[in-house]
């Protein structure tokens, strides 16, 4: 049941069928989102060190915690309380890597601190949206010139059947 996890930008794995998750799956979860949420708080304050040292050793942790589990339902009992708390640390695991751009567009973090999570230098989102919107302006322009090029290939062909020169009736 243990399995290595890496926290650092690894989004949460979905089940690989849809069955409902058991107990020890959804309290092992509980226990990585813990680790997980630690080590983006190392990140955000530069303790890279420290965030190494959760990725390192928090999937063994996490594997002592669930062989405690099994042993001790008082803990068991209290690490349920994190399971209740799982469907919103799916937002909150979500929103961190939108909320850490954020931070780094106006400074305050610098991107480096969350390559993992997909957080680049504001200057790469810059020149991705005004590439974005210079695309969209080309094509606009490519279809209005198409559409004035219907329009005028119609208007020649109205004006010719207007002038009697119309290709269909000369046989």
């Amino acid at each position: 049941m243990t399995r290595k996890t890496a926290f650092v930008g690894s989004p949460p794995q979905a089940p690989e069928n849809n069955e409902p998750k058991t107990i020890e799956e959804e309290r092992e979860e509980a226990v990585n989102g813990f680790f997980q949420l630690a080590q983006w708080g190392c990140l955000c304050f530069g303790d890279f060190a420290d965030a190494g040292t959760i990725g390192m050793h928090g999937p063994n942790i996490s594997s002592e915690v669930m062989k405690l589990v099994q042993k001790n339902n008082k803990i068991a009992k209290k690490l349920d309380i994190l399971i209740e708390v799982g469907p919103y640390t799916g937002i909150i695991a979500a929103a961190l890597p939108f909320l850490a751009q954020i931070l780094v567009n106006h400074g305050i973090f610098k991107p480096e601190r969350f390559a993992n999570a997909g957080v680049v230098h504001p200057e790469v989102l810059e020149s991705q949206m005004k590439t974005q919107l210079q695309m969209q302006q080309m094509m606009a322009m490519r279809q209005q010139q198409e559409a004035e090029a219907r329009l005028q290939a119609m208007q020649e062909e109205m004006m010719s059947h207007m002038n009697g020169d119309n290709p269909e009736n000369e046989e």
